[in-house]
Order: structure tokens, then C-alpha cells, then sequence
């Protein structure tokens, strides 16, 4: 089991935000939390980070207890709805930056995966010059490289045109898939989450429920 979250409690300002939650992952797996905007997705998502301290309840990764580890030791990445880029530095800097604390840089690597996530030939571009769906493939990519146990998407896809949403969710499925990288994905969208997700639980107020809502999507769901 890649995670296991159980009895978990968080709130804002006395608010319960998320009551008693209990999840599981397995290795390898795209679960898909979907529910309306406001609803405690995200604070789930950044308390899985390491950014929203549990009022209860524990979130194990790999058997780690999470909530005694700082989040810049967590190993786990994480995309927003907004994308998080440096203006100043092009392409190729902005995937760099996930190499700023260590002393190797594996080039080889860095040029294999923004060759997977398509951007291979912007390297050298501004990011000032990228489409929404051009800068989530870049933040994607400098994830990747920092090899994550567990990659969290938040709403990642939500500014994006239909199309240009249709198509990155299935791109981000096939390279979460051929990499084996666990994610968990929140969303509003049902056609959204049904071409990335291999499971679907819907949440409801302060819980998630039970009931599966889609079950193993296969590559031939998202293949186009």
C-alpha cells in the first residue's frame, strides 16, 4: 500500500474542514477525488504535503508516518491549478530547479522527460511565451525529475480549453503509468476524471464516500 490516511480531522479557524477521512492507495494507482469546488479537497491534498497540520488521524506513505516528517522531506510532488514557474529563468531552468540541492545533474534524464511531456524543443524558450497546457507540462516534467513517491494534483487541468484539457489528462495518465508513480488527482470534472483516474470516489460535505464510482480505466479509456 503506497498510502494509507485514516481517522483523519482538519479544520481552519475552528471550521471542520475534512471529518474522519479514510483512504487508501495502492502502488502505481490514479485515485481521482471528485466534488464541487470548496468542498475540502485541496486542504486534504496539502495536508498529504505537509503544508495543513492534522487535528487527528495519521498519513502513513511507504509505511512512513508522515505527519513527523518535514514537507521538503516528504519526496512527494505536487502540481496546482495555477502553475508555479520562475519568469526569469526559460524552460530548461524552471525543470533545473529541481536539481538546486543536489551536486549531479543527470541530463540525460532531463532531456528524456521533457521529451516525454512534449516540450523537448522549448527548452530554451520564456516561459512568458507558454500556453496553460505548454506551463503545466513543464511543472509536470520538474516533478518528475525529482523522482516522487506520490504526485498530488490539484485541479492542474481546471483553466485549461476542453480539448487542451481532454488531451493532458490522457498525456499525464500514460506518463504516470509508464513511470509507475502513484497520484492522486482532485477534479470537478467528470469527463476529466474519467480518462485519468483508475478509481473515482466522489466527496461528499466533510466525507468521502464508499461507492466506487469508476473502477480500472484502461489504456484503450485514454489512448483518444
Amino acid at each position: 500500500m503506497t498510502i494509507k490516511i485514516q481517522s483523519l480531522t482538519l479544520s481552519y479557524d475552528e471550521n471542520i474542514i475534512v471529518q474522519r477521512c479514510n483512504l487508501t492507495l495502492a502502488e502505481g494507482e490514479i485515485l481521482v477525488i471528485l466534488g464541487p469546488s470548496g468542498c475540502g479537497k485541496t486542504t486534504l491534498l496539502r495536508a498529504i504535503a505537509g503544508f495543513v497540520k492534522p487535528d487527528e488521524g495519521t498519513i502513513h506513505l511507504n509505511g512512513r508516518n508522515l505527519n513527523q516528517i518535514k514537507p521538503e522531506e516528504r519526496n512527494i510532488g505536487m502540481l496546482f491549478q495555477r502553475p508555479v514557474l520562475f519568469p526569469h529563468k526559460d524552460v530548461l531552468g524552471n525543470i533545473l530547479f529541481a536539481y538546486r540541492k543536489k551536486k549531479h545533474r543527470d541530463m540525460e534524464k532531463v532531456d528524456e522527460i521533457m521529451k516525454d511531456m512534449g516540450i523537448y524543443t522549448m527548452k530554451n524558450q520564456s516561459i512568458e511565451t507558454l500556453s496553460g497546457g505548454e506551463s503545466q507540462r513543464v511543472v509536470l516534467a520538474r516533478a518528475l525529475l525529482t523522482n516522487p513517491e506520490l504526485l498530488l494534483l490539484d485541479e492542474p487541468l481546471s483553466s485549461l480549453d476542453l480539448s487542451v484539457r481532454r488531451q493532458l489528462a490522457a498525456e499525464i495518465r500514460g506518463t504516470l503509468k509508464s513511470k509507475n508513480i502513484p497520484a492522486i488527482h482532485v477534479t470537478h470534472d467528470h469527463e476529466e476524471a474519467a480518462i485519468i483516474g483508475d478509481r473515482i470516489i466522489e466527496w461528499d460535505e466533510l466525507h468521502l464516500l464508499e461507492s466506487v464510482l469508476i473502477q480500472a480505466n484502461t489504456d484503450e479509456t485514454t489512448s483518444g
